[in-house]
C-alpha cells in the first residue's frame, strides 16, 4: 500500500472521540470522583496532546482509548467502534522502553508483523522493518540489542515498532519523559518529521508545555479533578516545525497561555482541597 492510500484509508475512519467521560474510584470507603464529563475528538491525522494538573487523569483517558480500563460513564469510539478492550488497531507507546532485550533492533521493529494479528510474509516484514529503521535513524544499530543502545535510540525502536504494525491510531503516554533534555527535544523533532510523513491519527500525553505545543495541532487542556476539558488549544504553527519554531512569538504566546492555564486549573484543584 503506498502512503498516500494509507493516508487515504485512515482519514476514513481514524477519529478519536471521548464522549462525556466518566470514571472514580473507591478509596477508603471513599468515592473518588477523577473524570467527570470529559469530551474531546482527534480528528483523523490529527496530532493532539493532553496536558492538566498532576493526577487530573491524562493517562486513564488514553488507557480507556487503549482498551486497558473501561470509563464508568460515556463512551470512547475509534471511527464508529466502541473501545471495550485492547485491539491491533490501536497502537502504544509507554512512558518506559516497552522493547524485548533478547531481540536485536530489527527483530524488535519486526516483532509485532510475526503475531496473528498482524502477520505479513516475510518478503514484506524485510521492507517494513527497512522503512522504519531508515526513519527513524536505526540502520547503523539495526542489529544491535537494547542493552547496547541509549534510552532515546530505545525509545526509537518503541515507536518504530508501534509504526510499523500500520495501527489506526497512536497512543503516547509520556514517550520522552525519562529523557534528558538535548535527547527529548531531539525526539520531539524526529516524532514531528515521522508524522508529517505518516500522518497519524496520534493522542499524546504530556506535562511539557513546549512539548505539546512543538509536537501538536491541539493541545486539550483539562481541569482540576473531577477534571472535564478546560480548554481545547488550536496551535496554528506551520509545519515542519524546526528549533527555531520554539523562539518565534507565536509560540512564546502559546507557551505562556498554556502555562497560565495549568497554573489557574492547579489553583483550582488546591482551593477545592482547602
Amino acid at each position: 500500500m503506498t502512503l498516500t492510500a494509507a493516508a487515504n484509508r485512515r482519514t476514513a475512519s481514524d477519529r478519536i472521540v471521548f464522549d462525556e467521560i466518566g470514571k472514580h474510584y473507591v478509596r477508603a470507603g471513599d468515592q473518588l470522583q477523577v473524570l467527570d464529563r470529559c469530551s474531546f475528538t482527534v480528528e483523523p491525522g490529527e496530532f493532539v496532546s493532553v496536558i492538566g494538573p498532576s493526577g487530573c487523569g491524562k493517562t486513564t483517558l488514553l488507557n480507556m482509548a487503549a482498551g486497558f480500563t473501561a470509563p464508568d460513564d460515556g463512551s470512547v469510539r475509534v471511527g464508529d467502534d466502541v473501545v471495550t478492550r485492547p485491539h491491533p488497531s490501536r497502537g502504544v507507546v509507554f512512558q518506559q522502553y516497552a522493547i524485548f532485550p533478547w531481540l536485536t533492533v530489527a527483530r524488535n521493529i519486526e516483532f509485532g508483523l510475526t503475531l496473528r494479528a498482524n502477520r505479513r510474509p516475510r518478503g514484506e516484514r524485510k521492507d517494513v522493518v527497512r522503512r522504519y529503521l531508515e526513519l527513524m535513524g536505526l540502520e547503523p544499530f539495526a542489529s544491535a540489542y537494547p542493552k547496547e543502545l541509549s534510552g532515546g535510540m530505545r525509545q526509537r525502536v518503541a515507536i518504530a515498532r508501534a509504526y510499523a504494525t500500520d495501527p489506526q491510531v497512536l497512543l503516547m503516554d509520556e514517550p520522552f519523559a525519562a529523557l534528558d533534555a538535548q535527547t527529548r527535544e531531539r525526539m520531539q523533532e524526529l516524532l514531528h518529521e515521522t508524522q508529517l510523513t505518516e500522518r497519524r491519527t496520534v493522542l499524546f500525553i504530556t506535562h511539557s508545555v513546549e512539548e505539546a505545543i512543538f509536537l501538536s495541532n491541539r493541545v486539550v487542556v483539562l481541569s482540576a479533578r473531577p477534571t472535564g476539558v478546560r480548554e481545547v488549544v488550536d496551535i496554528g504553527i506551520p509545519a515542519p516545525r524546526s528549533p527555531e519554531t520554539r523562539l518565534s512569538p507565536r509560540f512564546v504566546d502559546l507557551r505562556r497561555r498554556l502555562e497560565g492555564l495549568l497554573r489557574s486549573a492547579s489553583t483550582d484543584e488546591a482551593g477545592a482541597r482547602r
